[in-house]
């Protein structure tokens, strides 16, 4: 997975790239928030970590224009700074940062955190896979679309059903 550092000081960009890679992360880097908006049009990165304090764009609003962005899927961000407190806590995860990490980071604290990301962002694609092949169906014949909506609200309310019988109770789930 591609990972973009946005970074200002040289030498933790270079750290932290050097950390990413020993756990077999692609990295990119920029320098500011105004190029790390420029290189996420290109629809490469799903996963940003980013300093706080940076010239221009900082990263709390380089957070808030990933958020504002439309069309394009999740992009997973991190907050890695030399900030702490709750209250910075607070102002990271209103402006929508994923996660919030105080500087100087434990490399294997911030792998497991990546791998967590990785996760949630792997259930998106799964479903945008499903919903798009749902929709090609729908394309080529509305009556067949119509009939999948159908089909997986059934299945739905007949899963929800089962999973509160005792017979199925162990093995139907909100996963199932």
């Amino acid at each position: 997975m591609r990972v973009l550092i946005v970074e200002d000081d040289a030498e933790s960009r270079e750290l932290l790239g050097h950390a990413l890679k020993h756990f077999g992360y692609e990295i990119a880097t920029a320098s500011d928030g105004v190029e790390a908006l420029e290189m996420l049009r290109s629809g490469d990165y799903r996963l940003v970590i980013s300093d706080w304090e940076m010239p221009g764009i900082n990263g709390v609003d380089l957070c808030r224009a990933i958020r504002e962005r439309s069309g394009a899927g999740y992009t997973y961000f991190i907050l890695l700074t030399a900030r702490s407190g709750q209250h910075n806590l607070i102002d990271s995860l209103n402006a929508g940062a994923d996660e919030f990490l105080s500087k100087p980071f434990d490399p294997y604290e911030l792998e497991g955190r990546l791998r967590v990301a990785e996760r949630i962002l792997a259930l998106e694609s799964r479903e945008v896979v499903i919903f798009s092949l749902a929709k090609l169906a729908e394309a080529r014949d509305p009556d067949t679309g119509a009939h999948l909506e159908r089909i997986r609200e059934y299945c739905r309310v007949l899963a929800w059903q089962l999973c509160k019988s005792a017979k199925f109770r162990g093995e139907i789930d909100g996963d199932f």
